[in-house]
Order: structure tokens, then C-alpha cells, then sequence
């Protein structure tokens, strides 16, 4: 079993890399620069490229070289974050960086990699979204603009490579708090999760596992969330 994980530099893809590789799986990942997580993912046996993902033909020439060799999972995890700028013209290139990273970059590779999806006779793609999707934020327009954008191309994907890849999509809520994420922000947040805690990237992990079992699931979205969607976001 092969698996193509984007974006295994840092947090949930170095994590969905660990966990692949401790359950068997031949693991190719994408990352854009290099951290020192990515040394520990090479002694483990992964299969590392560097590729901007805001750069079509470093998408392409990533596509190039996983193909031959065949792929029965795709996880579409690269992902770019922060606040809108009040700068019209830094926000439009805020947009422009969103749209390749969340947006064309995974639809190119699906139709790049979904012969070899095919091939495999259990190709599954997975996005990861975002389930601000659904109430979007007015300082994340950009962000969450595109995250939405990428789960139309995933619902795009379950009906264009059907039956031979199933596509689904996770949309996590506060599972793992960033840096600056201050104590105030985060308890904020919390008291309007019903689960009432930080959810961390095991669960991430459980509905993928789920997803790769269960092969009578495409074009569904999994809210692995602590409940979050049920109260005001």
C-alpha cells in the first residue's frame, strides 16, 4: 500500500506520515521547506519531494514521479494560513497563494494521479478542509474562500473518478492550537465546543483510517470538530 501525503513538513501531515508508516504503508510526502521533522520521516523510510505548491509545474513534476510507481491513497493536506490583510493589494495576493495551495494544486493532482488511484482497485483521496467552511469568518474570507473551493473539487472528484477512486473530505475543528494562539483565544474557543477540549491530531488519524476500511463512502465530509459545528462558530 502506497500513500501521498501533502504538506508532511509540520503538525497533522508529519503526524498522518508517522502513523501510515507505523501501519505499513510506503509513504511519499510533499513539503515546501525543509524542517527538522522531515529527517525523522527520511530514517523511517519515507519518500520526500520538495514542491512549492504555488508553482503548477513543481505540482506536475511531483505528479511525474509518484505515478509509476502506483498510489492507493492521496491526502490532500498542504495548507496555508493567516489573516486577511486590510491591504487590498497584499490580500489579493493572499487569495492568489490560497486558491493554488487549497484549490488548483489538489485538483491538478487528482486528475494527475487518479489512473494511478485507479490502478490500485482501492484508490481513496481525502481532503482536509476546514469546518469554517460553513460560517466563515469575515478576517479568514481568503482562507476559508478557498478551503470551500477545495471541497467543491473533492465533490467534483467523487463524481468525475467514480467508481474506480472514492473522494471524501475532513473537516477539522480546534484540534490543534497554533503558536500564537493566545490562552484567552483558546478557552474562547473551547467554551463554544461542546466536547469542551482540544481534540489533537489522533482523531484526524481514526477518520482516515475510517474512510480507508469503509469502501462504500465517497463524496461524504466527516466533522472531526469536539461538536464545534453545533454552537455559533
Amino acid at each position: 500500500m502506497r500513500a501521498l501525503v501533502t504538506g508532511c513538513g509540520r503538525r497533522l501531515g508529519f503526524y498522518l506520515c508517522q502513523r501510515l508508516l507505523e501501519a505499513g504503508w510506503q509513504v511519499v510526502g510533499s513539503y515546501r521547506s525543509e524542517r527538522p521533522e522531515l529527517a525523522l520521516l527520511r530514517e523511517a523510510g519515507a519518500e520526500l519531494w520538495l514542491a512549492d505548491f504555488t508553482r503548477l509545474e513543481e505540482v506536475e513534476q511531483l505528479a511525474q514521479a509518484v505515478a509509476p510507481a502506483g498510489l492507493d491513497l492521496l491526502i490532500h493536506n498542504a495548507s496555508g494560513f493567516e489573516n486577511g490583510s486590510p491591504d487590498p493589494a497584499e490580500e489579493a495576493r493572499q487569495f492568489e497563494r490560497f486558491f493554488r495551495v487549497h484549490m488548483q494544486a489538489p485538483h491538478l493532482l487528482n486528475r494527475l494521479l487518479g489512473e494511478s488511484l485507479a490502478r490500485s482497485g482501492r484508490g481513496l483521496i481525502v481532503h482536509i478542509t476546514d469546518i469554517y467552511i460553513h460560517s466563515p469568518p469575515p478576517e479568514l474570507a481568503a482562507y476559508v474562500a478557498t478551503k470551500a473551493g477545495a471541497h467543491a473539487i473533492a465533490m467534483s472528484a467523487a463524481r468525475e473518478l467514480a467508481p474506480g477512486v472514492r473522494v471524501n473530505t475532513i473537516e477539522p475543528g480546534p484540534i490543534l492550537f497554533l503558536d500564537e494562539h493566545g490562552e484567552a483565544w483558546r478557552q474562547e474557543v473551547l467554551s463554544r465546543t461542546p466536547l469542551a477540549k482540544e481534540g489533537g491530531l489522533a482523531p484526524i488519524w481514526q477518520a482516515i483510517e475510517m474512510l480507508i476500511t469503509n469502501d462504500y463512502m465517497t463524496g461524504a465530509s466527516l466533522r472531526v470538530d469536539g461538536g464545534r459545528a453545533l454552537a455559533r462558530i
